[in-house]
């Protein structure tokens, strides 16, 4: 039987193979189409009025 620090480089290896994966999981959550709207409403935030932001939320 291998003892656990002949398994080192195995466990190395699939370490970055999960972050990878992990990763690419991320990156497909975040660029999916779906969420466009979402994020172009999401950057013109710091560019809205006080006045605008009120409207949307319906406060005044």
């Amino acid at each position: 039987m291998d003892t656990l620090s002949d398994l080192l480089p195995l466990f190395r290896t699939l370490w970055v193979v999960w972050f990878f994966v992990l990763f690419l999981g991320m990156l497909w959550f975040v660029m999916r189409p779906s969420k466009k709207k979402h994020f172009e409403a999401q950057a013109d935030i710091p560019l809205r009025d006080d006045d605008d932001a009120r409207r949307a939320h319906g406060t005044r």
